[in-house]
């Protein structure tokens, strides 16, 4: 498989007609950008004047440049150096480059930047909790989830949650490993998820699925993950991190296992064992028995 790379140049007033194509609703300013920054509807003149204002300063707003010259996406990076840390927003991938692993690439360059040409320790973000795509993006590239801001934004349809993540430097240059084939779940998964956990006696359609990796991907403390061969999703574990009472620390559990073959259940609790211990969790339990279903 082919890795996608895009290259970070600053963004030039020549982009902004390029950029201001990519925001067609006030829902799309607001996902884009938060709150703050502009009003709808946005302008040519709007983005030169933000420009014009940040020239030198701490943010820096950067275009995503693929091998062929040619913008397909944009990044904000919003540095905090006494601190080391910086703000990553503004993330946007051009309409009709989208679904081909460009938020990836963007994402990894972002990281790449902040990490190991600005000297950061931490990158944090904040994405809705609608936007499963770019919350799947941002964990497959090692963001995890902090903690949620309850109707942070005002959409067409009503309020919208926030999710913040973060990512650290010690974590980028050690990123967990969950062994051969097992990868963080995502939105593209719900159909074989569901396939699984019909399996295990527990039916589920596509739409019941997609919503339960949703609400599992914005926990702080727990993860879905997924077994691989082949290109085919062959089994899932959910594992989440408890604080003990009895004792300081932590513990994890496993609440739910759908697998067919034993290989392929022996791989997902080593997974969710190796995601505990990069957790600081003392142990795995299982709430129901290996190879149940759930």
């Amino acid at each position: 498989m082919t890795t996608l790379a895009l290259t970070l140049r600053p963004l030039q007033a020549a982009d902004c007609d390029r950029l201001l194509s990519w925001i067609d609703s006030e829902d799309a300013l607001y996902q884009w950008s938060g709150t703050q920054s502009f009003t709808w509807p946005l302008d040519h003149g709007q983005l030169l004047r933000d420009l014009e204002v940040h020239a030198g300063g701490p943010r820096q707003l950067l275009a995503a440049i693929d091998d062929a010259g040619e913008m397909t996406g944009h990044v904000s990076v919003d540095v905090n150096r006494h601190h080391r840390f910086a703000n990553i927003g503004r993330v946007a991938i051009a309409p009709d480059r989208r679904g081909g692993g460009l938020g990836t690439a963007l994402m990894r360059a972002t990281v790449q930047h902040g990490f190991d040409e600005l000297g950061l320790h931490r990158l944090q973000l904040t994405v809705y909790t609608f936007n499963t795509a770019a919350i799947a993006c941002y964990r497959g590239v090692g963001f995890v989830v902090e903690g949620l801001a309850r109707d942070s934004t005002r959409g067409s349809t009503g309020y919208w949650d926030g999710l913040t993540m973060s990512l650290l430097e010690p974590d980028y240059r050690r990123p967990l490993a969950l062994g051969e084939g097992v990868r963080i779940a995502g939105p593209r998964d719900a159909d074989a998820v569901a396939g699984l956990l019909a399996e295990a006696g527990y039916p589920h359609g596509r739409d019941a699925a997609a919503a339960r990796l949703l609400a599992w991907a914005a926990e702080a403390q727990a993860a879905v993950l997924v077994a691989e061969a082949g290109g085919a999703v062959t089994g899932c574990v959910a594992v989440c991190r408890l604080p003990c009472f009895e004792r300081p620390g932590w513990s994890a559990r496993v609440v739910s296992l759908a697998a067919g073959h034993s290989e392929v259940r022996d791989r997902l609790l080593e997974a969710a064992t190796r995601w505990a211990e990069h957790r600081g969790a003392a142990g795995l339990k299982l709430s129901s028995p290996a190879g149940s279903g759930a």
